[in-house]
């Protein structure tokens, strides 16, 4: 792979190269996204704050939007597993946490800002339902099978959409308040998506 060099403050050179340089491509990406905007994003600004030359982006990706989708991979945060010996309950509000963490803009992924200009772009729309919903789909309704399979749900209240009803009203949250809804709120939310067992009827005698 060709080198590429990087002026440092005293004028020296030091040199970048692999996943070194690829990894400070990329976040060059994320800040100039966040500071430009996805419209106002260029491979000319993303050289520049990287400390490099447009060829070395180019050299890795033809477009603005293979760039991005490459530092948004980057920058997503792992798929948060179930944990054996927690309940449903628990497994769901560690899911809605790391959801809201994530729009909050509280890991190197974009915030909630920057996600709505990224699905405004049919190509990044396509992407981001891809590698960022579908795999949290998956894990949430495992989620809810577990929670069918240990009689906390009915199968008959799931459908096909309930996986999709708490990242849904945490993303309202955010739209409606400008702020990420708090643990308590969250609860509520898994309260809505799991609803609390009706007590027994007492027996008879």
């Amino acid at each position: 792979m060709p080198q590429l060099t990087q002026s440092g403050p005293t004028g020296s050179r030091s040199r970048r190269r692999g996943e070194v340089l690829e990894r400070a491509l990329y976040e060059a990406t994320l800040a100039e996204l966040a500071e430009a905007g996805y419209g106002g994003l260029t491979m000319e600004g993303i050289a520049a704050q990287a400390h490099t030359g447009k060829a070395a982006l180019y050299r890795r990706w033809a477009t603005k939007c293979e760039l991005v989708h490459a530092a948004l991979v980057f920058a997503l945060p792992p798929v948060l597993e179930p944990r054996s010996g927690r309940s449903a309950k628990e497994n769901l509000l560690a899911m809605f946490t790391a959801h809201r963490d994530m729009l909050a803009g509280k890991t190197a992924f974009p915030g909630l800002e920057i996600i709505h200009q990224l699905l405004h772009e049919p190509e990044m729309r396509a992407i981001f339902a891809d590698a960022v919903v579908s795999p949290r789909l998956k894990i949430i309704e495992s989620i809810l099978q577990d929670a069918i399979d240990c009689g906390d749900i009915d199968p008959a209240m799931v459908t096909p959409l309930t996986a999709r009803v708490g990242p849904a009203l945490i993303n309202q949250h955010f739209l409606l308040t400008g702020e990420p809804p708090n643990r308590r709120e969250l609860t509520l939310i898994v309260d809505t998506v799991i609803p609390p067992r009706a007590p027994r009827p007492p027996q008879a005698g």
